[in-house]
């Protein structure tokens, strides 16, 4: 069998990725969820983005994005400190895509989790969304959540 042809009863690991927007809530969610049924762990991660543009950014800003980020990781991991599911947070800093996949890798993951936003600039239409690159470049299967829960059976799926 090859991970292609994995279901989700034999997730034993998933990562979330998150930036604490409603998209990423929502992938929270799916993950939790999933998590209960599979008994799998969950890892929630959130990157500090340093990459997009080093100078915009001095040592003081990005120590802040990381408190900022810190703070967040901690705050959903006390929220489903309820729930019957092994969760853990972590905070990394660089490139979005190359920071969860290398995390991914590294912790041997089954998962990815994501949320996904609707389009609306050039630049992220010309690049890309962080979702659309995890699918193009992730050894493991990728859940893409809508970021409207009312679409949630129309394009939730393992892809």
């Amino acid at each position: 069998m090859t991970d292609d042809d994995r279901d989700e009863d034999e997730f034993e690991s998933i990562l979330v990725a998150t930036d604490g927007s409603d998209a990423a809530n929502a992938a929270l969610e799916r993950a939790l969820d999933l998590a209960e049924r599979t008994g799998a762990t969950v890892d929630v991660l959130s990157v500090v983005d340093t990459s997009s543009n080093p100078m915009r950014f001095g040592v003081t800003d990005v120590a802040e994005l990381h408190r900022t980020t810190e703070t967040l990781v901690d705050e959903i991991v006390a929220t489903v400190a309820g729930r019957e599911v092994e969760i853990h947070g972590a905070i990394r800093r660089g490139r979005p895509v190359d920071v969860i996949l290398a995390y991914a890798s590294e912790n041997e993951l089954d998962v990815i989790v994501v949320g996904r936003t609707g389009r609306g600039s050039v630049t992220e239409a010309l690049l890309g969304s962080t979702a659309d690159r995890l699918i193009r470049q992730a050894s493991v299967p990728v859940i893409v959540v809508p970021d409207d829960a009312d679409d949630e059976d129309e394009s939730v799926g393992l892809l």
